[in-house]
């Protein structure tokens, strides 16, 4: 424990010069664009980008350490650019196919056998067919008619065997089966 305190004393009395806060800010600076682009990337659940707003907090604070006209212009950078960043960074992110795999989209158009709000009258353990992915919800194909489905446990596949194993509203809960 002495020891910290003893480095902690050093560092104090070592004399910092102005520009190593103005280096340290733009590296930091360059760190929370790394760590943005790689939030559009890497599912870590917003931890990422929280990380990202802490090193850019640091950052404008180098900044002002270096000189309140280099804090103010970091500060005032920070907050125009985040917006314009974001929202660049979701239209670039929207159309990648992480963002494919991820966001559910109606892979098949509403057909009239799909009759919104109504509940469907389809026995439990009848067996149908997948026409979307279920992630979990999804679209499936009991004879001619299509239903809207909820997958009970994980992802169905496109084209996986399933079983209706109950209804909730308009919705029918299935779990996939194997075709023996």
């Amino acid at each position: 424990m002495n020891i910290f305190l003893i480095l902690a004393q050093q560092a104090a009395a070592t004399p910092v010069s102005p520009d190593s806060w103005l280096i340290a800010g733009f590296a930091l600076f360059g760190v929370a664009i790394v760590l943005f682009a790689l939030e559009f990337v890497v599912p870590s659940g917003g931890i990422i980008a929280a990380l990202c707003v802490l090193v850019i907090a640091v950052g404008v604070f180098c900044f002002f350490m270096h000189s309140p006209t280099w804090g103010l212009a970091s500060l005032t950078a920070t907050l125009a650019g985040a917006p314009i960043a974001i929202a660049y960074g979701l239209k670039i992110w929207s159309s990648s196919p992480l963002a494919r795999r991820v966001v559910l989209s109606q892979a098949i158009e509403d057909q009239p056998s799909a009759k919104v709000g109504a509940a469907p009258r389809v026995a439990i353990g009848t067996l149908g067919v997948a026409q979307t992915t279920l992630r979990p919800i999804g679209w499936i194909r009991i004879a001619a008619d299509r239903h809207e489905a909820l997958a009970e446990e994980g992802f169905i596949a496109i084209g996986q065997q399933v079983q209706v194993t109950g209804c909730d509203d308009a919705t029918l809960r299935v779990r996939a089966i194997e075709i023996v």
